[in-house]
């Protein structure tokens, strides 16, 4: 049963979750494109606006996980980590788009741990990164090292990507050895 769901799970990852994230945006979420997004001239302001938002979970077996338009968070003041993460970035990239704000997921076992973050580039040249409404700066020099801290209690790692936070496109994608 794991080979399957692990397989599922790398899919899922790869290809269909952002095929959906694109086609959920497009067909429900394009309204909300308008929303003014807040004006952050620091990172400590761009967590205070994220603390404004609250988590919330995930629909069953996250058949629904899709990231939103970061306005679709911000509107609502509800989402997961995904919608988190998608704030985060934007709010980032208007702030300082050097910075190179990214989506990082980890797909873990058990399924609920899996787990996405903004990653960026602090201003010091390490990669920090938003946890939700949490900023971590852990001196983090790759996505691989971000993805070893936000998947340290989970039972196993199977699959983690990054993402461009605006686009959705891939920029990197990784399978454990067991599941790839």
């Amino acid at each position: 049963m794991s080979s399957v769901l692990d397989w599922f799970l790398v899919w899922w990852l790869r290809t269909g979750r952002y095929r959906w994230s694109w086609l959920r945006r497009r067909l429900f979420e394009r309204k909300y494109l308008s929303t003014v997004l807040p004006t952050a001239g620091s990172l400590e302001e761009i967590e205070a606006c994220l603390r404004q938002v609250t988590w919330t979970m995930d629909g069953p077996l996250h058949l629904f996980d899709c990231i939103s338009y970061p306005q679709v968070t911000w509107t609502k003041k509800k989402d997961d980590c995904d919608g988190f993460a998608s704030l985060a970035a934007e709010l980032l990239h208007r702030w300082n788009p050097n910075c190179n704000p990214v989506l990082v997921t980890a797909m873990l076992h058990p399924v609920q741990a899996s787990h996405t973050v903004c990653a960026f580039v602090a201003p010091q040249g390490s990669l920090c990164i938003f946890d939700n409404y949490s900023l971590r700066c852990e001196n983090c020099q790759t996505y691989g090292e971000v993805v070893a801290k936000i998947s340290q209690h989970a039972q196993r790692l199977v699959c983690w990507d990054v993402r461009n936070a605006t686009t959705l496109d891939m920029i990197e994608f990784h399978g454990s050895s067991s599941s790839a």
